[in-house]
């Protein structure tokens, strides 16, 4: 039913869309051609309008799909989506060098120790990470795994709206996937970490010698920003959302607790980087809609002492044709993940 589970091989030049469905928006990236030519084909960010914390209804999700896959000229063939959330897991392991095949055949085994859910209650893939490293005795792979529960709610959802994805993804590694696209300066010889801050959660990758060296979920968002601003003015959760996005002054000081949240998750694994891999994280690279207020970029340089930076997922993709950056102009970081789907595998 799925070609992958988690994408990373290059797919060969043709037409994609990395179709992210978030908490508060569903972001589309469409490109064509292939790495280091990459055009853009289109973009969107349709907003889910909300009243509170809670998730907006189904069917409200369902219509904000449609309008987003409605756009003209699109091209749904290589349609590809992604899931994250407590019910996905990423746990990155070295297994001596074999093939792809074996690999399938043996990784149940290693699956078993790092999974913490049964093999039978979830769909997995084991991408080898350094495929081109062939002289090494030892290979880099990413045992992904994800629970039936939830990659059928996903289905179920497209499939409601006439939409069958070719690839289903995993947030964190699309991330991945989009930096190395957007980033190709990036010293090899340094180790960066990537905060992709949604409504709901935050994911945190490492990224060593441009790989994947580590990633994990946070359990705080833009969300927490949003009800902490609506409860302490007294306002309707909407304004308030309004308002922070609006990066308006008097509800910066609100931002300041989350902030303090992902600084200390922060600081915990860039010292677990530093004793298991030798390694010192020197840049952190922000995106997610919450990334753009500036008090939380302000606030974390000043707890790290380095550069804390938004990063644009759509750099180096070219316009194509009519194509244009418009609509999501001044917002591209919240399309780190759909970009990471659209040029992924």
């Amino acid at each position: 039913m799925l070609s992958h589970l988690l994408p990373r091989t290059r797919r060969k030049a043709g037409h994609a869309i990395g179709l992210d469905i978030g908490f508060s928006s569903i972001k589309l990236v469409a490109v064509s051609g292939g790495p280091g030519a990459w055009a853009l084909r289109d973009s969107a960010i349709v907003p889910l309008e909300r009243d509170s914390e809670n998730p907006i209804p189904v069917s409200a999700v369902r219509k904000a799909l449609s309008d987003a896959v409605a756009r003209p000229g699109l091209d749904l063939s290589d349609l590809r989506v992604s899931v994250s959330g407590k019910g996905v897991i990423v746990r990155l392991t070295e297994m001596p060098r074999m093939t792809p095949l074996d690999l399938k055949s043996s990784i149940k085994y290693e699956a078993e120790m790092l999974l913490p859910f049964s093999l039978d209650d979830c769909v997995f893939d084991c991408p080898i990470l350094d495929p081109e490293a062939k002289d090494r005795p030892k290979m880099k792979v990413a045992l992904a795994a994800a629970r039936k529960s939830v990659v059928n709610e996903r289905l179920e959802l497209l499939k409601e709206i006439g939409l069958v994805p070719r690839i289903l993804g995993i947030d964190s590694i699309a991330l991945a996937n989009a930096f190395e696209s957007a980033m190709p300066d990036i010293p090899p010889d340094q180790t960066v970490s990537l905060l992709h801050i949604g409504a709901a959660r935050t994911i945190l990758n490492v990224i060593t010698a441009k790989d994947l060296g580590l990633t994990r979920d946070i359990e705080v968002g833009g969300n927490n920003v949003t009800l902490a601003i609506a409860r302490g003015l007294g306002i309707p959760f909407a304004e308030a959302e309004r308002r922070k996005e609006a990066a308006d002054p008097a509800v910066m000081e609100y931002m300041s607790p989350m902030a303090m949240v992902l600084a200390r998750e922060l600081r915990s694994t860039f010292g677990y980087v530093s004793s298991k891999a030798g390694k010192t994280v020197q840049a952190i690279y922000l995106s997610g809609g919450c990334a753009l207020c500036h008090a939380l970029k302000e606030t974390l340089a000043a707890e790290f002492g380095f550069t804390v930076a938004l990063w644009d997922p759509l750099r180096g993709i070219s316009l194509e044709g009519g194509a244009e950056r418009e609509g999501v102009r001044g917002r591209e970081s919240l399309l780190a993940v759909a970009t990471g789907l659209a040029v992924g595998e």
